[in-house]
């Protein structure tokens, strides 16, 4: 019974720790507060290799400068154009959300 007990309690630390909200899923519900969020946000896309040099500030101001529509042409953060999902098997699906349209100088 003993290794019942063990295997029980494996699985429910297992279960707990699945569904702890982890700080990237914070960020990107909007549950820190801005500067918090938009580092952790930057920190998630310097992670991988293609965007180890990206540089927030940068982006939005370049960015925003392309669209006349809102919110994107008055973006502020990472959320206005970015987001994320889990898959099934808890797997982050990125996402970036264009306006209907052309770019302004593109």
């Amino acid at each position: 019974m003993n290794k019942l007990h063990l295997l029980f309690f494996a699985m429910l630390c297992l279960s707990i720790q699945a569904c702890a909200s982890k700080p990237i899923d914070r960020a990107f519900a909007g549950k820190m507060d801005r500067t918090e969020e938009t580092k952790t946000i930057v920190e998630y896309c310097q992670s991988c290799h293609l965007h180890r040099k990206f540089k927030a500030p940068d982006h939005i101001a370049t960015i925003t400068a392309e669209y006349k529509s809102e919110p994107y042409g008055s973006a502020e953060d990472c959320r206005t154009c970015h987001s994320i999902k889990r898959d099934f098997w808890d797997k982050i699906i990125r996402n970036t959300h264009f306006p209907k349209g052309r770019l302004v100088n593109g």
